[in-house]
């Protein structure tokens, strides 16, 4: 079972809307691309209307319990093959945790996100980016 779905309050998206997504992936980006350790590793257009925050925005709302748009637009998420062609060691995964885990607390800044909600998305950051370390070092 998607272990996001697991709290008895509810998925992350019921208790907290897309608004709270979609500043996280927005964030994410802006924040990945001012820093030239990973950069490299992502699309020429990291602004919020690039297709690569929509890419973000609908993969987080689907896994988090929301609509499944970003599989009925690009098919099965296929997470770590869709990454495997980056060399992602564990710089670079910390890199990216630190960004996900700062975009984060600024959507906490800027919506309503309970200690809990937080710690299952931050849970998750922290999974995903181990997950996708597929270098040595």
């Amino acid at each position: 079972m998607h272990p996001t779905h697991d709290n008895p309050r509810g998925t992350v998206y019921a208790r907290v809307g897309p608004a709270p997504i979609a500043a996280i992936a927005a964030s994410l980006y802006q924040r990945i691309d001012r820093d030239p350790r990973i950069r490299a590793m992502f699309s020429p257009d990291l602004s919020e209307s690039g297709e690569a925050v929509r890419d973000m925005r609908e993969f987080l709302t689907q896994f988090f319990g929301g609509p499944e748009d970003y599989s009925a637009r690009k098919g099965h998420p296929r997470l770590r093959a869709r990454h495997m062609r980056f060399p992602i060691d564990q710089a670079a995964r910390d890199a990216w945790l630190s960004h996900a885990l700062g975009a984060l607390e600024y959507a906490r800044a800027t919506h309503p996100i309970d200690d809990e909600t937080a710690r299952e998305i931050a849970g998750y950051f922290h999974h995903a980016s181990a997950f996708m370390v597929n270098q040595p070092g």
